[in-house]
């Protein structure tokens, strides 16, 4: 059995989920073409070992083995530092599947160069009414950038995070607090997230994701697969999924 410290080693976008507690508290959700895994390798060495990461493949009930790695990208975090990542790669043990998946970890997300974190913390900042010029001086990151994350974040797309995340604080925490209108939807969407993480931090404890370095951010990358700034598909039809959410859900 894995230890408290191997806590939510995947968190992933589609469901229905699968909650092991028992000291391991891993919430694995199939449906979804990439799973989303903790930063740590040896961890995600040991759930790849120990069978505990569930195929992503819709119907396929099989479990992942270790399979290789992805090529490498190089991720920019606060200030201009630069890291490399390179992801692991999981294939399914099912004979009758043998399917393959990319394991990216909750640090970046899908087609974004910018860390998860950095990008979190851009919209907090804007939705406190600080100026986009002086956001993109304090994170080292180049003006255009940032307005092109905030030019993401309205609209239609910001309500789909919030509805997105407050199903996924009431899911976590029938108790949470739904969120108070904040006069804007990049507001409204930051605050979901922010309640998201609370309660996430009382479902899972100190090893949960909303206790991970760059918190809440990374569980924003984990819940919606990366997709937290994914464009918005042309029609229904398109989507990745058969609602019409941007973020599949697990309901």
């Amino acid at each position: 059995m894995l230890g408290a410290e191997h806590a939510l080693a995947v968190v992933n976008a589609q469901g229905p989920p699968n909650l092991v507690a028992e000291g391991r508290a891993l919430l694995m959700v199939r449906g979804a073409p990439v799973l989303m895994v903790g930063t740590d390798p040896d961890r995600v060495e040991l759930a790849l070992a120990a069978g505990e990461l569930a195929c992503p493949r819709p119907g396929c009930g099989g479990v992942l083995g270790p399979w290789g790695w992805a090529r490498g990208r190089w991720l920019r975090g606060r200030g201009g530092v630069w890291q490399r990542v390179c992801p692991r790669r999981g294939r399914c043990r099912e004979r009758a599947c043998r399917a393959t998946h990319v394991l990216l970890p909750t640090v970046g997300l899908l087609r974004r160069v910018d860390v998860a974190e950095v990008i979190g913390a851009a919209l907090l900042a804007r939705a406190r009414q600080v100026s986009v010029r002086q956001i993109a001086a304090w994170l080292g990151v180049p003006l255009s950038t940032v307005r092109g994350w905030l030019d993401r974040m309205t609209g239609e797309h910001a309500e789909l995070v919030r509805a997105h995340f407050t199903r996924l604080a009431l899911w976590l925490d029938p108790g949470a607090e739904v969120p108070e209108p904040r006069g804007s939807p990049l507001g409204d969407a930051v605050e979901a997230v922010g309640i998201a993480a609370v309660a996430a931090a009382r479902r899972f404890g100190p090893a949960g994701p909303a206790r991970s370095p760059g918190s809440p951010w990374r569980l924003a990358a984990g819940a919606t697969g990366g997709r937290l700034l994914a464009p918005l598909a042309a029609s229904p039809s398109t989507r990745t999924s058969n609602t019409s959410s941007l973020f599949p859900v697990w309901w």
